[in-house]
């Protein structure tokens, strides 16, 4: 019998696992009046390279809408679904965005993003908000 998944439970697994693999990760980060699932910065070059996750157990009308609104502070979008979704979302999902699926508590990138390069607008907006931000590294 297949368990059943949570946004939550994903998003958890999520963070660990880029957080274990060097990232500095933030789950549930707000950008102006936008929440991402999971902001993940790369560090490394001038400035770090943020890569946006928005997790999604059910594929609804929105969810284009939303990897949409993401572009003007990313430097790469992906989907994050159980791979029960795959052949459903992969259809539906532009080029510029990744996606990412969820398989026996593991994560595969099976479409890789475009590069978007607007990650930088992410620490500007943190400064000017004075919002707690990782960009201090930069």
């Amino acid at each position: 019998m297949l368990k059943t998944l949570s946004e939550a439970s994903i998003v958890e697994s999520l963070y660990k696992k880029l957080a274990s693999v060097g990232f500095t990760v933030y789950k549930n980060y707000r950008v102006l009046e936008y929440e991402i699932d999971v902001l993940a910065l790369e560090n490394g070059g001038s400035r770090p390279i943020i890569h946006v996750f928005e997790v999604k157990t059910r594929v609804k009308p929105r969810l284009i809408k939303q990897l949409y609104r993401r572009i003007p502070f990313s430097d790469y979008i992906y989907v994050v679904i159980p791979y029960t979704l795959l052949a459903h979302v992969y259809r539906k999902i532009e080029r510029m965005f990744g996606i990412v699926i969820y398989y026996n508590d593991d994560f595969y990138i099976v479409k890789q993003p475009e590069f978007l390069n607007n990650g930088k607008n992410v620490c500007k907006i943190a400064i000017k908000f004075s919002e707690p931000s990782s960009c201090s590294f930069m």
